[in-house]
């Protein structure tokens, strides 16, 4: 690791997570962001990135100044959590920020009871999440043109 990317993940991993809702002024900076990540980056259908559960998730974001570089957002799903739409701005990745942010997934489950977490993966990430206590469940599927796997923590 160079010095300019080790001060990089030294900054990022400072940065406070921020809990925000769909009607937050910052809402519109995790939604460009997930825009990059996924509709730009990933080829994922525009009219498939923004779905009908943003309007009551909790979302989640850390800022740099006023740009939000790393976001995710956490619904309620069959009696437990679901945590998705998790988003690193591109030159960020690799400094804990992705880790930190399911570690709040984590804690959050954790302080509301919840018996488990879920989450639909992707395949070439399932390594992240299983060094943070999710486990493959299924098959893999296809979703947004993307080989997924569902992974699930129990949490209790």
């Amino acid at each position: 690791m160079t010095a300019h990317e080790s001060g990089m993940a030294e900054r990022a991993m400072a940065r406070k997570i921020l809990p925000i809702r769909s009607d937050s002024p910052l809402y519109a900076g995790a939604l460009r962001l997930r825009y990059e990540v996924f509709v730009v980056e990933q080829a994922v259908p525009e009219d498939i990135e923004v779905d009908e559960l943003d309007e009551g998730a909790q979302h989640f974001v850390v800022l740099d100044g006023d740009e939000v570089v790393a976001t995710m957002r956490i619904v309620p799903y069959e009696g437990g959590l679901k945590v998705g739409r998790v988003a690193v701005r591109k030159d960020l990745r690799g400094t804990g920020l992705g880790r930190r942010l399911l570690e709040e997934a984590i804690r959050i489950g954790a302080a509301q009871g919840a018996p488990v977490l879920v989450l639909n993966a992707q395949v070439v990430a399932a390594p992240f999440y299983r060094k943070l206590g999710f486990a493959e469940e299924g098959p893999i599927f296809d979703e947004a043109g993307i080989p997924h796997t569902r992974m699930v923590r129990r949490m209790i």
